[in-house]
């Protein structure tokens, strides 16, 4: 595909992912999003496939188990509830579509998750000191809960590579400029980012944001993403103040080392960074 045809394809699809994004609850419908993308009916998946590497239903079922894997454990919604809001109109189903997501099925899952945090539990994640070399970023910003980020990547992914400036290859980082457990949910900043080179043309939607060559500790975590916040936790109330170290003035960002849209969430490893004087 030449870059000027992938690069007006991005601009047809980000209005798709958009809606996708704000509607999890919707059934997407084919002629919607063909409107969406001002593509015929009749070949508008194909061009979804290629430049996203995914099928539409792929995209979709991903974001409504991470949104399930949340409520499961940070709510008391009912099985029936989150089956529903997921698109599952039968238990069994759902069940069965969960444990192949999470290797385990929803209510195991729940008991396990919605446990109290014990730091003590934790101990066995690594962290090593070590300097960052630094990297700038093509990105877009994201206004909301940190779980919502997943979709506004896959935007990132699709432009960034409709330009020629990142492939699937290429490392994505997140930047996390609050607190969850100290600003409101709608407060919260972030940004969803790729590696890029310093001049790359980053054309009008995505934002250019560097990351400073930096001394960092590293938290490596292996698991789903909805769960990393009991590794923030540990790693704030156990690690840090029998360190040493002394938190820099610089905002937390994670490293993404696979690809979410072909690695079950139980193999994820996220390289957590936290800048250090």
């Amino acid at each position: 595909m030449k870059p000027e045809t992938r690069n007006q394809y991005a601009q047809r699809l980000d209005p798709v992912l958009r809606w996708l994004a704000s509607h999890p609850d919707a059934d997407p419908d084919l002629y919607r999003l063909a409107d969406l993308a001002c593509l015929s009916p009749y070949h508008f998946h194909r061009v979804y496939r290629a430049m996203m590497g995914e099928t539409v239903k792929a995209t979709v079922q991903r974001i409504r188990m991470h949104r399930a894997a949340v409520a499961l454990a940070g709510t008391e919604a009912s099985l029936r509830d989150v089956a529903l809001r997921a698109g599952y109109e039968s238990d069994a189903a759902f069940i069965r579509a969960f444990g192949a997501t999470f290797g385990m099925p929803p209510g195991r899952y729940r008991a396990a998750r919605s446990r109290p945090f014990d730091p003590q539990e934790l101990s066995m994640y690594p962290i090593t000191i070590e300097t960052f070399p630094g990297t700038m970023l093509a990105a877009l910003r994201h206004h909301g809960s940190y779980q919502e980020i997943g979709p506004v990547f896959a935007r990132v992914f699709m432009l960034a590579a409709s330009r020629g400036v990142a492939s699937q290859e290429t490392a994505g980082f997140g930047v996390y400029f609050d607190d969850p457990e100290q600003v409101p949910v709608d407060q919260l900043r972030s940004l969803a980012g790729m590696s890029v080179a310093p001049d790359a043309d980053l054309g009008e939607e995505l934002v250019r944001f560097e990351i400073p060559a930096c001394r960092c500790a590293i938290l490596t975590y292996t698991g789903p993403y909805n769960e990393m916040n009991k590794a923030y936790n540990w790693m704030f109330s156990e690690w840090l103040p029998n360190s040493g170290a002394v938190p820099a003035d610089f905002p937390m960002f994670e490293q993404y080392v696979n690809d979410p849209r072909i690695t079950p969430p139980a193999q994820l490893q996220t390289r957590i960074y936290m800048p250090a004087k």
